[in-house]
């Protein structure tokens, strides 16, 4: 049985809702929760609204839901940054078998992305006589 926390009555009623898919196991972070099902980062609770893992290739990845998407935005460097997660349609937060088809979609999403994101960059020696 997945960690609860009973003090956050959205985070229970989502993990209520994909209980028959998967442990989904919640962990604070990023001033919000994040929904991790076998050691994947899936989705992300923040000011009680659920947000699911999108593919790197938006809209075109056969995995990716067919409907206008939501994302989190945050400032970086004074530049507005798109995160990789779209908000949940309301009916996802209701019907728990169309949450689960988005949660598997969304762990696929992350699964791909975290293989993608697996390129080692080479290390360059600051002494290497090649870079000057």
């Amino acid at each position: 049985m997945p960690k609860r926390h009973p003090d956050d009555e959205f985070s229970n009623h989502i993990l209520d809702l994909l209980s028959s898919w998967s442990d989904v196991t919640p962990r604070r972070m990023f001033s919000g929760i994040g929904l991790f099902a076998h050691g994947r980062m899936f989705a992300l609770i923040f000011d009680e609204v659920l947000y699911l893992k999108d593919s790197i290739t938006v809209g075109k990845h056969p995995l990716a839901p067919s409907f206008e998407k939501e994302y989190i935005w945050y400032e970086r460097e004074g530049k507005m940054v798109r995160l990789g997660y779209f908000k949940a349609p309301d009916r996802a937060l209701e019907e728990s078998s169309y949450l689960i088809e988005l949660a598997k979609v969304s762990y696929q999403n992350a699964t791909i992305t975290k293989k993608r994101s697996k390129v080692v960059k080479p290390k360059l020696d600051p002494n290497d006589k090649r870079l000057r």
